[in-house]
């Protein structure tokens, strides 16, 4: 069986791009099933850095919160073992407090600890709901770290939530569907992965699964995943505040 970052998702046909992201989950774990840990989280930090890069540039005149770029930085520091695993336990634990009160409502892990209100009023006092999406799913590489399990559940519900979508039928300039059936919304779902964008962002995190697995030291990766981006910064440039 080839592994995810192996096959040719632009020469599938349109029922198997479908399975191949339903299935994208499985895929993923069984393709680094046998490679270690770190590279594992390197693979989807890559991913999600890349994401992050073109993201922070939409809607210029409503700069992306703070707390995002210090989520990815200290997600690249504990990679590159330049912060104590006790600050990166604290600061996981407080993402993922944060996280789950804006998914769900619920306060139940913000109760546990003051800390966590704290951290909330430092740094969501200007959130933006419109990167709830990103925060709630790239917090899942927090979780895995923190259990010391991997399930690839952010990357798969990010590529699927929110990139196919909401930022793939935009970019495509895609009229919205107004009959939402099952049958439809599977048709319309085949198009989005069949085109030029969308095979594109595949392409993408394919490769990043590859370079993950190259083995780089880490500051080199870093320096290189300043300038990587999921969609270019002139493509970035069309969203606006009000599409977000």
């Amino acid at each position: 069986m080839k592994k995810i970052y192996d096959i040719d998702f632009a020469a599938l046909s349109g029922v198997k791009k479908s399975e191949f992201i339903y299935a994208f989950q499985k895929m993923a774990q069984e393709s680094f099933a046998d490679d270690p840990f770190e590279v594992t989280i390197n693979a989807q930090l890559l991913i999600f850095t890349r994401w992050w890069n073109s993201y922070c540039l939409m809607a210029p005149d409503n700069p992306a919160p703070k707390i995002l770029d210090i989520i990815m930085e200290k997600l690249w520091d504990y990679q590159q073992g330049t912060v104590e695993q006790s600050d990166f336990v604290h600061f996981a634990n407080c993402v993922d407090a944060v996280s789950i009160e804006i998914a769900t409502g619920h306060t139940e892990k913000m109760n546990e600890d003051e800390a966590y209100y704290d951290f909330k009023a430092e740094h969501f006092w200007n959130w933006d709901g419109s990167y709830d999406l990103f925060l709630i799913n790239v917090s899942y590489i927090f979780y895995e770290i923190s259990e010391h399990e991997i399930d690839w559940n952010g990357v798969s519900e990010m590529l699927d939530s929110d990139i196919a979508d909401l930022k793939v039928p935009f970019f495509e300039d895609m009229d919205d569907e107004p009959n939402c059936t099952a049958v439809v919304q599977e048709r319309r779902f085949q198009e989005i992965y069949s085109t030029p964008t969308f095979c594109q962002v595949i392409a993408l995190l394919q490769k990043d699964m590859r370079t993950a697995l190259e083995g780089k030291p880490m500051a080199e990766l870093r320096e290189i995943y300043q300038n990587e981006y999921l969609f270019s910064p002139e493509e970035c440039a069309r969203v606006t505040d009000d599409w977000l």
